[in-house]
């Protein structure tokens, strides 16, 4: 691996093209979301009411909680829970 000095490295970086637009908003979003979902499966843990409602409509659980229900979420979310 080439070493390259810090100023060489900044250089470098500036001269890439920006970030596309939903690159950006997907990494502000993402720290919220991941704590909201979190916050479902933990809940859902140790709330068997609240996990069979999560479960039985997982877009329901997620939009309620302001988090858009995309295919990999609801496959993590799906995931997380146990069997039964």
């Amino acid at each position: 691996m080439t070493a390259y000095p810090h100023d060489e490295l900044g250089r470098l970086i500036a001269a890439l093209p920006p970030a596309p637009a939903g690159w950006v908003t997907a990494a502000q979003e993402l720290p919220a979301a991941r704590a909201t979902i979190e916050g479902i499966v933990t809940r859902a843990l140790a709330d068997a009411a609240y996990r069979k409602r999560v479960l039985a409509d997982l877009e329901s659980a997620l939009a309620e909680a302001g988090v858009e229900p995309t295919p990999p979420i609801l496959d993590e979310l799906r995931a997380r829970f146990p069997p039964g």
